[in-house]
């Protein structure tokens, strides 16, 4: 009988340590909607959590943002965790493993080609306009028909200058002939090109135009680099992480807030709850 007075406290007072903290942890979610009987609202419904949600999840944005993962920390570690070569390599099997023709990846229908072929066919003729076409027609003349000219009846006929200026009206006709007619000539044979090399996968312009994939390589990891190094910062300045975060938690229901709250912290509130037995148990054995 004096066993029974002494464990009987002792396990009592455990019993509502225990459950004490049992409850007030299950409060915490429980009830997940508000209570009402007509006007009348229950006392602590919603629980705690749900009932507060908004202003806990504003917290945890806040906290996430400002603290865990801050655009500073995001850049140092992005350009950290070997980025930029993965990027280049997975840009690099994509193109090179694509085996549909390389206009499937050119948006537009044909304008896009058009427009090219115009830019690179006005740099073309811009190049050509820069060559001294008389001293071309001379040396094209010169390496075509030199022994001609080395004949005597031919530089009877052509003698005291003609020649001279025979190159340079050839020189000037076929300058003038290039700004009148260069553009017809030159874009559609361009555009031709371009239209070819559409037709064909990555893979294969690649080998036509004797590029190797090693190359493809650096100039992507180049530019890759030279993309996170000068964009990354305001890219990530554009990702509002506090309120993703937020409108994260705030779009979830009681049961999944709990369940993400549990996912993280059951162990610990189950410690509580111990704890709460254990202290009770002491209050007993004191009592």
């Amino acid at each position: 009988m004096d066993l029974l007075h002494i464990i009987l406290p002792i396990a009592l007072c455990a019993a509502i340590g225990y459950f004490t903290n049992y409850i007030a942890i299950k409060m915490l979610f429980r009830p997940r909607k508000e209570l009402r009987i007509g006007s009348w609202r229950g006392p602590f419904t919603p629980g705690v959590i749900p009932k507060n949600q908004p202003r806990i999840a504003a917290a945890v944005g806040r906290a996430v943002s400002g603290t865990l993962l801050t655009q500073e920390d995001m850049t140092a570690r992005l350009t950290q965790a070997g980025l930029k070569e993965k990027l280049a390599d997975s840009i690099q099997d994509a193109l090179t493993e694509q085996s549909a023709p390389l206009s499937a990846l050119v948006p537009g229908d044909g304008e896009v080609t058009e427009e090219v072929s115009q830019v690179i066919g006005g740099k073309i003729l811009e190049s050509l306009k820069k060559v001294d076409m008389n001293a071309l027609v001379a040396e094209v003349a010169q390496s075509s028909f030199g022994d001609l000219f080395n004949s005597p009846m031919i530089a009877m006929f052509l003698g005291g200058g003609m020649l001279d200026n025979l190159i340079l009206k050839l020189g000037s006709g076929v300058s003038h002939y290039l700004e009148e007619k260069g553009p017809e000539i030159v874009v559609p044979m361009v555009k031709a090109e371009l239209d070819t090399m559409l037709d064909k996968p990555i893979r294969d312009n690649l080998d036509d135009l004797g590029i190797p994939e090693e190359a493809l390589r650096g100039l992507l990891e180049t530019v890759v680099g030279h993309v996170l190094e000068n964009n990354l910062q305001s890219v990530l300045g554009t990702l509002d992480v506090q309120t993703v975060v937020e409108d994260k938690i705030n779009a979830m229901d009681a049961r999944e807030l709990e369940d993400l709250v549990l996912s993280v912290m059951k162990n610990e509130l189950q410690a509580i709850v111990n704890l709460g037995a254990l202290i009770g148990a002491v209050i007993g054995i004191l009592n």
